[in-house]
């Protein structure tokens, strides 16, 4: 059954079999693919929608990663320049460039004097130190500027001059005799009976500048009389005084001696009887060494 049977030769046969095979299958497929067309309807939006979506990711390209943004232009050095050393050796980065020193010049390659400002402090210069010891293939890393401002000396002052020295005035030398004047002066004119009046010395420097005289009381007296060379009462007759008292008198100052009289007589030595003075008119007499007063005048009444 198999094998052709007719004049021609088998494999005309077998062809004509082949051909009439491949009509049979064409018009069987057609067949299905009207059938499935008439009972599946059209796609929905969903599914044409995926389909595309699909067909365009798998047409696109695989996208490359983005580069890192720059860093913000504040002043802080990003993760890419504070992986870099400062100083690009030849054929490093491009683009990067040394920051100035701070006397203008760029920091010189590390073991030169221009990086002293750069070092951490303790680092010597002339040697880069355990930070920057890399090999020249691979970047140091860099290290930031210390934010610590420079210490400045103190401005020094120029020391004031020295003011001239004043010159002292000279030490007042002794009061001369010519330079005193001695007064004897009381403390009324007129004294009722009874009344102690108070009799004083008074010296005065009439002279131009100070001077120095011993006022010690055994150089002085005062002494009430009828008048001159004719006494009735001394002061150092019953009381004679001696003190240790040097003064310094300026111009026109006055030193007074004071003492209260009792109204009785007295001798050198207060030897004798001491009796009342009666009423009258009599005169006060004043020395100091040999210089003796005008007398000064005043009446005990009775």
């Amino acid at each position: 059954m198999w094998e052709p049977l007719g004049p021609l030769a088998p494999s005309v046969y077998w062809r004509r079999r082949i051909a009439a095979l491949g009509v049979v299958l064409a018009v069987l497929g057609g067949f299905v693919w009207a059938v499935a067309g008439l009972g599946g309807g059209e796609p929905d939006s969903a599914t044409v929608e995926a389909r595309a979506r699909a067909a365009a990711m798998a047409s696109a390209p695989t996208p490359e990663p983005a580069a890192p943004a720059a860093p913000a232009e504040s002043g802080i050095p990003g993760p890419i320049e504070a992986a870099l050393p400062a100083v690009v050796p030849p054929g490093g980065a491009p683009g990067l460039v040394a920051p100035p020193s701070p006397d203008g010049a760029l920091f010189a390659p590390p073991g030169g004097d221009g990086f002293r400002g750069f070092l951490p402090p303790g680092v010597p210069t002339g040697s880069a130190g355990p930070l920057l010891s890399t090999p020249t293939s691979t970047p140091a890393p860099v290290v930031p500027p210390s934010t610590t401002p420079p210490v400045t000396s103190a401005p020094t002052t120029e020391a004031a001059p020295a003011e001239p020295l004043q010159e002292r005035a000279p030490a007042p030398g002794p009061c001369a005799d010519g330079d005193l004047k001695v007064t004897a002066r009381t403390d009324a004119p007129r004294y009722a009976a009874g009344t102690k009046p108070v009799l004083s010395l008074v010296v005065t420097n009439t002279g131009s500048a100070p001077c120095v005289r011993d006022l010690d009381a055994a150089k002085q007296a005062v002494a009430v009389v009828v008048r001159p060379g004719e006494g009735l009462w001394g002061s150092n007759d019953c009381s004679p005084g001696d003190t240790d008292d040097v003064r310094t008198l300026a111009p026109g100052e006055e030193a007074v001696f004071s003492v209260r009289w009792s109204g009785k007589t007295s001798t050198p030595g207060c030897a004798g009887a001491r009796t009342v003075v009666p009423p009258g008119d009599y005169q006060l007499l004043a020395r100091l060494d040999g210089i003796v007063s005008e007398p000064a005048r005043f009446t005990l009444a009775g």
